[in-house]
């Protein structure tokens, strides 16, 4: 499969291209879809990539190192899926703290506090002298992880030409589910593996784990200073002006013009700004909404809660069945290819389908691959190549829905939609590791695996719900029907 990205442009002043009718040329749509894709866009997709992939491999870090955080702090599975808890609920307060300062203040300040606080977590977790030290810490790192990927896919919705959102938004999982997963048990492996005997050994092989990966999330936040602000965000607030300069700077199609776009030049007006609700939380559970947060909340809790069932319980569920911590890390990581591509065929199928029906082929065809893994994976071979299907439907679902969920919420009150709707997830994946260890102490691998086929098959009837967003811009599916409804 060939990805075709958007080439390189700058602003020329000429006309967009055509857009389908139920897309209004506002000024701000008609200004980005004539900048289009820029070195500038690249760029802030490239420090949003680089955030969300420390995320993912601190996020696969407990399951990674379970058997040596095991055997130093002295606990068993239920004390070890607890850390796994804690992180995720962490991520959950992160979600809901950074959506807030991210609709009140801006998405540039959430996203340099969201790895501030996530690099802080990682070194208390490296110093930690006893298991309520690792738990708290863990809850920390949370916090930090919660937030960046919701305002990462806010504030990339807001700064792209309609045309391009789907395919530009997608990307985002390559690094963090893709590249992330792969190189994360990659990274394990070595690590604590071949490098473990110079980091000390098991005992404080982990501890210097965690230092690696909190140190270089430092670099993201020094250059994130030169992310420009969102010009949705800045017309949701009445700051013309200031969106204007932010759509030079776009336009500028240079890294120089983030610093000195040079004069600024007029995009938008005061008859561009958006309808503004009150900065609350209580705005994503009202009318339109809340019909919408219902619906694809209840797929993100399927969603996720199966990939961070699989990805914290595989490398425990194969040592269990008689694979070493080192055989097992590798299998993960080759398990992990199939996330990969998942993520890679989304960002191509994102431009080109509708959201709702992709998405419910898509947990269709987890469902079968899901059962099949339970039945058939009996040996090496069939483990990584069923391991791997799964987990290509797994991460191309989990794309969609990240595609999906910024396009379902007014400006005002985008970043708190999407924290909502991927917090509800996270609960899944503070819950569902619980149920699996259920399944598992009754059935086996097979047990966990048939849950995940019925939480896929709950899971396409959830997205039915879901409106269409697919080539409409977000002031199409947004504002207009939240007014309406208000």
């Amino acid at each position: 499969m060939s990805i075709t990205f958007p080439r390189f442009s700058k602003s020329s002043g000429s006309q967009p291209p055509p857009l389908t009718p139920d897309v209004p040329a506002t000024g701000l749509t008609a200004a980005l879809d004539r900048i289009g894709f820029t070195r500038v866009q690249f760029f802030v997709i490239a420090l949003l990539m680089a955030g969300l992939f420390f995320d993912s491999l601190e996020q696969n870090s407990t399951g990674a190192m379970g058997p040596l955080l095991k055997d130093s702090f002295g606990i068993g599975n239920a004390e070890l899926t607890l850390i796994n808890t804690a992180t995720v609920l962490g991520g959950l307060a992160g979600r809901l703290i950074g959506g807030y300062m991210a609709d009140r203040w801006g998405r540039r300040v959430a996203l340099s506090a969201n790895l501030l606080v996530y690099t802080l977590g990682g070194l208390i977790s490296a110093a930690a002298v006893n298991y309520e030290m690792l738990l708290t810490s863990r809850f920390i790192v949370g916090i930090g992880l919660g937030g960046e990927f919701t305002v990462g896919l806010a504030i990339l919705a807001e700064l792209v030409a309609t045309r391009h959102r789907g395919s530009l938004l997608a990307t985002l999982n390559i690094s963090s589910g893709g590249i992330g997963n792969i190189a994360s048990f990659g990274f394990f492996l070595l690590v604590l593996g071949p490098l473990g005997g110079l980091l000390g050994g098991p005992d404080t092989s982990w501890r210097w784990t965690y230092v690696i990966l909190a140190v270089p999330a430092l670099l993201v936040v020094f250059f994130r200073r030169y992310l420009p602000e969102s010009p949705r965000f800045l017309l949701s607030k009445g700051r013309v002006d200031d969106a204007n300069r932010t759509l030079t700077k776009l336009a500028s199609g240079s890294i120089k013009g983030l610093r000195d776009p040079g004069p600024t030049k007029q995009f938008v007006t005061a008859a561009d700004v958006l309808p503004h609700t009150k900065t609350s939380y209580l705005e994503v559970f009202k009318g339109v909404s809340l019909r919408r947060t219902a619906a694809i909340g209840s797929a993100s809790w399927m969603s996720f809660g199966a990939q961070v069932t699989l990805l914290f319980l595989m490398p425990i569920l194969l040592v269990d069945r008689g694979y070493s911590l080192s055989d097992s890390l590798a299998f993960t990581m080759i398990m992990n290819i199939g996330s990969l591509f998942g993520a890679c065929a989304a960002c191509y199928i994102a431009g080109k389908v509708p959201r709702r029906v992709t998405v419910m082929s898509a947990a269709v065809l987890g469902c079968i691959s899901a059962i099949s893994f339970a039945v058939f994976a009996q040996n090496t071979f069939l483990i990584l190549l069923l391991g791997a299907i799964f987990q290509f439907f797994t991460m191309f679902m989990n794309t969609m829905l990240s595609v999906w969920t910024p396009e379902l919420f007014p400006t005002s009150i985008r970043a708190m939609g999407a924290s909502v709707v991927n917090g509800i997830g996270n609960v899944a994946g503070a819950v569902m590791p619980f149920a699996a260890l259920f399944f598992f102490d009754r059935a086996g691998i097979a047990g966990v695996f048939l849950m995940i086929a019925g939480m896929y098959a709950l899971l396409v009837v959830a997205a039915r719900f879901g409106p269409e967003t697919f080539g409409k811009s977000l002031e199409t599916v947004t504002e207009a029907p939240v007014l309406v409804n208000a």
